[in-house]
C-alpha cells in the first residue's frame, strides 16, 4: 500500500511539473541584463545566461534591461515558452547583434521529457511573482586637492650636534593637501522611457494546418499560382526552416525556389537553421546567392 501511495505522489508530482517550462536567455556578445516579465524583475544581479522555471504561462511580456545603461532596453510582448503545438519544455532565446542594434531571437526549443540540467554557466532562477527592489548601480568618485604647485612630496632632513646632543629635523612639503572618496547610488528602477520594441513575434505553424496549406500549395497547376499563395502562407503564418524546406521543394524551377525561400526568410521561426533550406536547391550558385541575400539583411 505505501508502495503504491508513492507512485500515485510521484505521479502527481510529475504531471504537476509538466505543465510548467524554462525559459532561457544567453547574450551572444557577453552582455550582461536583468529580465523583466509581466513587468516583475526576475534576477537580483545582471547575468550573461539566465533560466527561469516554474513558468505556468504559455507567454509572458518580457523586458531586457542591460546593465550597460547606454544600450536601449527590449521588449517583447507575449514571448511564448511552449511551441508551436503548446507543449511544454524549455525555449532559449539568444540575444544577438545586428547592423539593426540588439535583438531577441528564438533559438531552440526542447520538449520537457529531453530537458537536461542547466550547464554550470547557467544562473538559474524559479520564476519570482514578488517585485524586486529597483535596480542600483553604485559608482565612487575620488578627489584630490592639492596645494601649491601640485609637486612630488619632498623629505629634508637636518642634524645639529655639538658633540653631546643631537637633534634631527624632519620637514615634508607636499603638493597634496587632502584626498576625498565620493560614493554615488544611482537608483535605475525599470526604465519606461528608451525602450526599444522588438518587431511582432513570430511563432511557428501548428503541424495540421501547415500540412493543409502544403497540400493545397502542391495541387497548383502554375508555378506562379504555386508561388502565390506560398508567399500568402508565409505571409500569415510563421514558419520553420524545415517546413520552409518542404514548401521550396515542391517547384520545378531553380529561380522560383530561391525567390521563394529570399521571401521566407523573414518568415522563419527559426533563421538559425535556415541551412536546411539549402537541401531543397540543385545548384551550389544558387545556394550561395541565398547566403548572400541574408548577409545583406543584416539579421
Amino acid at each position: 500500500m505505501k508502495n503504491i501511495t508513492l507512485l500515485i505522489l510521484c505521479f502527481v508530482s510529475l504531471f504537476a511539473h509538466s505543465q510548467e517550462s524554462r525559459l532561457t536567455i544567453f547574450s551572444e556578445d557577453g552582455n550582461p541584463f536583468y529580465v523583466v516579465l509581466n513587468g516583475i524583475r526576475q534576477n537580483e544581479e545582471p547575468q550573461v545566461n539566465i533560466a527561469i522555471d516554474y513558468l505556468v504561462n504559455d507567454y509572458y511580456d518580457t523586458k531586457i534591461i542591460f546593465a550597460d545603461t547606454s544600450l536601449p532596453v527590449l521588449e517583447k510582448k507575449h514571448l511564448m515558452v511552449v511551441d508551436a503545438d503548446s507543449r511544454r519544455g524549455e525555449v532559449v532565446y539568444k540575444i544577438k547583434t545586428t547592423s539593426r542594434g540588439k535583438k531577441l531571437r528564438y533559438y531552440s526549443f526542447t520538449p520537457f521529457q529531453q530537458i537536461l540540467p542547466a550547464a554550470s554557466n547557467v544562473s538559474v532562477i524559479h520564476y519570482n511573482a514578488n517585485p524586486l527592489p529597483p535596480i542600483q548601480t553604485i559608482t565612487q568618485t575620488t578627489t584630490t586637492t592639492t596645494s601649491g604647485n601640485g609637486g612630488p612630496i619632498k623629505i629634508g632632513v637636518d642634524v645639529n650636534g655639538d658633540g653631546n646632543n643631537v637633534g634631527v629635523g624632519v620637514h615634508v612639503n607636499s603638493g597634496v593637501l587632502t584626498t576625498t572618496t565620493q560614493t554615488t547610488t544611482t537608483t535605475i528602477g525599470v526604465p519606461t522611457d528608451v525602450v526599444l520594441v522588438e518587431e511582432a513575434d513570430c511563432y511557428a505553424m501548428y503541424e495540421s494546418d501547415f500540412n493543409q496549406a502544403l497540400e493545397s500549395i502542391n495541387k497548383k497547376t502554375f508555378s506562379d499560382s504555386k508561388l502565390t499563395l506560398a508567399k500568402q502562407v508565409t505571409r500569415g503564418n510563421c514558419l520553420t526552416s524545415a517546413q520552409i524546406a518542404q514548401i521550396t521543394s515542391l517547384f520545378d524551377f531553380e529561380d522560383t525556389k530561391l525567390e521563394y525561400a529570399k521571401f521566407a526568410y523573414s518568415f522563419c521561426y527559426n533563421p538559425e537553421n535556415y541551412w536546411k533550406v539549402t537541401n531543397a536547391f540543385e545548384f551550389e550558385s544558387t545556394i550561395e546567392e541565398l547566403h548572400e541575400y541574408i548577409e545583406s539583411l543584416g539579421y
